[in-house]
């Protein structure tokens, strides 16, 4: 079995189409060619991954799926749960979106971006395989789900979804032999969209309130906060939440339409009456003089109004999709370098994103009217120096 392996990765392939990745000493790799390694292995990853699929698809359909998810389960030792899905996603990418695996054996997408095209295009309605496709490449798989949940959720559907996520919510705590204790839960939309407001405000109040001598780990803090949140006992009390339902006023109809969520899911006429009922109302105008959305120099840190401008035009972290509650407002001409509280120079990252602009040098760049990371332009790694910032005026504001 012919196997061809790249050459940045490897040199040739056994009879037995084993890839065999020749041996090499990243050490010695200069960070230019250590970038280029981890790209063609990733390359090599998903031409493997597609050649996985189609051999468990064509088991599934020899022995049946239940045979072939025990094969996997006993060759392959992953979790029994794990070979079911892999077999049933198999299944429908090799039944029913050829291309997809296609790409997916020839390294252009992720099994990622496989698994979200199976999930989206197993929708009659939005069964558009070129389209996902043409979708997919070029753009990580975070990104590429939130597009999807954008160009194909019509309001019945996302009714009908939400009340399927609601009626298929569960949680688990499960202790362990030694004595500690696991917390799984699956919520719909809704709620958990106000369970993640709610626990990343408990984190935020944590952090605020901590000293600087960093007793407590990231995931220390947020096990600490998530545990006041459930108990109400801890140093601090739970707020309430504030779940953002934006729309666009029509002039000529002088009505309100498009509705949706932060992060773009319209929401349905029916639910919106339910979250009206108990609504605040608080009409926003991006360029009201009452809350000024260019403050410049006056101060470095952005307003409540420009907050949920941000939250309105991002949709969340403008590189990698993270949900609205889990960013902070970023200066994109940094405030240290002279840049302006403006909200054409504000964008929103999540904190991994934020410490690799402020830590690691990575640098915002437009890529098609959108914001995206990229490394700092160097061959060799960077020792945690701020780079500067490019200047980026965003015109998606400032008219």
């Amino acid at each position: 079995m012919e196997f061809n392996v790249d050459p940045a990765v490897g040199t040739r392939c056994g009879s037995e189409g084993r890839a065999c990745v020749a041996d090499a000493d990243v050490s010695s790799l200069s960070h230019r060619e250590l970038d280029e390694r981890l790209v063609a292995l990733g390359r090599q990853r998903s031409r493997v991954e597609g050649l996985l699929v189609v051999a468990a698809a064509a088991k599934r359909h020899r022995a049946g799926g239940r045979a072939a998810a025990a094969v996997m389960r006993e060759q392959l030792k992953v979790s029994a749960r794990q070979a079911s899905a892999d077999v049933e996603l198999a299944a429908s990418l090799a039944e029913e979106f050829p291309a997809t695996v296609a790409a997916l054996q020839s390294g252009e997408i992720t099994l990622g971006h496989a698994r979200v095209i199976a999930r989206v295009g197993a929708d009659a309605e939005h069964e558009n395989e070129p389209a996902l496709l043409e979708m997919a490449r070029g753009v990580p798989v975070d990104l590429f789900a939130r597009m999807t949940r954008h160009h194909y959720r019509p309001e019945q559907e996302t009714l009908r979804e939400h009340r399927r996520q609601h009626d298929n919510r569960w949680a688990s705590l499960v202790q362990d032999p030694d004595g500690s204790w696991r917390l799984t839960a699956y919520f719909g939309y809704d709620t958990g969209k106000r369970v993640s407001l709610a626990f990343e405000s408990m984190v935020r109040t944590y952090r605020n309130g901590e000293d600087r001598t960093g007793a407590l780990t990231a995931r220390q803090r947020r096990a600490d906060a998530l545990a006041n949140l459930i108990t109400a006992e801890g140093p601090h009390r739970r707020g309430s939440v504030t779940l953002m339902v934006i729309a666009d006023y029509d002039a000529v109809r002088r009505e309100l339409r498009d509705f949706r969520f932060d992060d773009g899911l319209p929401v349905p006429p029916q639910q919106l009456a339910e979250l009206a009922a108990r609504a605040k109302i608080l009409p926003a105008f991006f360029d009201t003089d009452g809350d000024p959305l260019w403050l410049g120099r006056a101060q470095r840190h952005a307003s409540a109004g420009q907050r949920a401008v941000l939250a309105a035009r991002d949709g969340g972290c403008a590189n990698c999709a993270a949900p609205v509650e889990r960013c902070e407002p970023h200066h994109i001409e940094w405030f240290s370098a002279g840049g302006n509280t403006d909200v054409d120079n504000l964008c929103l990252l999540c904190g991994r994103c934020h410490h690799l602009v402020h830590d690691d040098g990575w640098q915002l760049h437009d890529l098609d009217g959108g914001l995206r990371l990229r490394p700092p332009p160097q061959s060799e790694p960077h020792h945690h120096k701020p780079v500067r910032a490019a200047r980026h005026r965003n015109p998606i504001l400032r008219t």
